[in-house]
């Protein structure tokens, strides 16, 4: 008896040594080979395929800092996001500073890095940093203040910010984007004063964040600048002389990219004004309308007919994660896209149309899609891809050209930009332009609001479960599990 009882007790120590073996066995392979899943209903920590390529060209150590108690509002997203980061890339290194429990190295790593506010995230490429701070992180919702609500966050822009930031560390390039003036064009820097007088600031510190440079210019010497990546025109509201003409026509035969936004310029008369860049247009693939876009099934609400949403993106490039979302065009011209290397971007549902009778409009009298009207869908958006002979004939060569036209510009000002998928739309414009198609569409993710509303009646009965059920359930089972080992 004694034997068999040391060979049971043998028997029990090395199965507990083996199940200890075995548990430390799986979770050792469980961290190093697991899968991660988001089941968030906004996917708010999957990484997009732009990170992704991002992320797999890394080819030096990326250092991360979080200096961020987990008091913090975002901490949670911050931290997980993170991890997906570290997860995707060996090169991605992340830690993080409590400033609460460790002020010495608080002090001194924000001293180190230029760190001032708190709940910072900073990066380290070598001997260069960057830095994003909670208020890029998020869009807040104010609205509950006037009931004495604190704010909350409507949406989460970590992982556009955080790939800005790795970006604007590791790209090589840092293409130069002028914005042609002298023509009433909207200004960059709120030069105009605000974002009444057609600011394009918001969308100057977007393109900083993509890691471009921004610069105004202008072309009446008829000389494009040397250094010029990408044109961009934004509204003009005078017309263009001769030689900008050609200077414009001649950047494009020699590779270069253009961006040109035109606004509806509807005279008292009910006629449009010119700009002399239609003309231009209409030998590079692209016709410009005299009408404008309206919808009545994508109409804005306190708005009159010329101020529409839209949301059918062609397949291409610039309307990449755009999925779901919609467009903002307060007020449109219809564009044609003609020839091979011309594609719609962004047009109107098939009840909309591009109407010529500017009067009625101007004069505030319904109208109705007729013979003389433009049908739908209407395009407001095109983009233009085409390859053009450059040099002479000595050394000619064959370069490509683009160009995108948009049949608005209110959308890319500090009025418009911030609503819905404009602020995207403008970015992968900008990034296709300077074939960075890689670095397209990181649209911010939709934080989840989940609530629970209970009645009087149904807290209650859930008091009474809690109190009484469950208790009481617990009680009865030990009475018939004590009666039955006694019987």
């Amino acid at each position: 008896m004694r034997q068999q009882a040391i060979r049971y007790t043998i028997s029990g120590v090395v199965a507990v040594f083996l199940a200890i073996a075995l548990t430390l066995m799986v979770n050792w392979l469980s961290a190093r080979r697991f899968t991660r899943a988001d089941w968030t209903t906004t996917q708010i920590y999957s990484l997009s395929e732009k990170t992704e390529n991002i992320l797999a060209g890394l080819d030096d150590e990326i250092r991360i800092v979080v200096f961020m108690t987990p008091q913090t509002a975002m901490f949670d997203q911050v931290q997980e996001l993170l991890e997906r980061y570290n997860a995707a890339s060996d090169k991605i290194t992340v830690e993080h500073i409590d400033p609460e429990r460790e002020p010495l190295k608080t002090t001194q790593l924000a001293e180190q890095f230029g760190v001032q506010v708190a709940d910072t995230v900073v990066f380290i490429y070598g001997d260069r940093t960057k830095y994003v701070t909670s208020d890029q992180m998020a869009e807040m919702d104010f609205s509950g203040a006037q009931y004495g609500q604190g704010p909350t966050m409507r949406a989460f822009k970590g992982e556009e910010q955080f790939t800005s930031a790795i970006l604007s560390l590791v790209a090589p390039d840092v293409p130069k984007i002028y914005f042609v003036t002298g023509h009433g064009e909207a200004a960059l820097g709120g030069a105009g004063g605000g974002a009444t007088d057609r600011s394009l600031r918001i969308l100057e510190e977007a393109l900083k964040r993509e890691n471009m440079e921004t610069a105004d210019t202008i072309l009446l010497s008829g000389e494009v600048p040397d250094d010029a990546d990408v044109l961009a025109i934004v509204g003009p509201t005078r017309a263009y002389t001769e030689a900008e003409i050609e200077a414009l026509g001649a950047y494009l035969d020699r590779g270069g990219r253009l961006l040109l936004a035109l606004d509806p310029l509807i005279e008292p008369a009910g006629t449009m004004r010119p700009t002399r860049l239609e003309a231009m247009l209409g030998g590079r693939g692209v016709v410009v309308h005299d009408d404008l876009v309206v919808d009545p099934s994508r109409r804005l609400p306190f708005y009159d007919l010329s101020a529409v949403y839209l949301e059918d993106f062609p397949a291409h490039p610039v309307t990449q994660g755009l999925e779901g979302f919609a467009v903002l065009f307060t007020v449109s011209r219809s564009l044609v896209a003609e020839g091979d290397g011309a594609t719609a971007l962004v047009q109107t549902s098939a009840e909309g149309w591009g109407e010529t009778d500017l009067g009625m409009l101007l004069r505030g009298e319904p109208v109705a899609f007729d013979d003389a009207d433009n049908p739908g869908p209407a395009v407001v958006g095109v983009a233009v891809e085409e390859l053009a002979v450059a040099g002479d004939d000595e050394e000619a060569r064959e370069v490509e050209y683009r160009l995108v036209v948009f049949g608005d510009s209110d959308f890319l000002t500090d009025l418009d930009i911030s609503n819905a998928g404009n602020a995207v739309l403008a970015a992968n414009t900008f990034n296709w332009l300077t074939a960075r198609e890689d670095l397209l569409g990181i649209p911010p993710r939709d934080v989840e609001q989940v609530s629970l509303f209970l009645s009087q009646q149904q807290m209650r009965n859930l008091a009474l479960l809690v109190l009484l059920g469950m208790p009481g359930a617990a009680i009865i089972a030990g009475i018939l599990v004590w009666r039955r080992r006694r019987h």
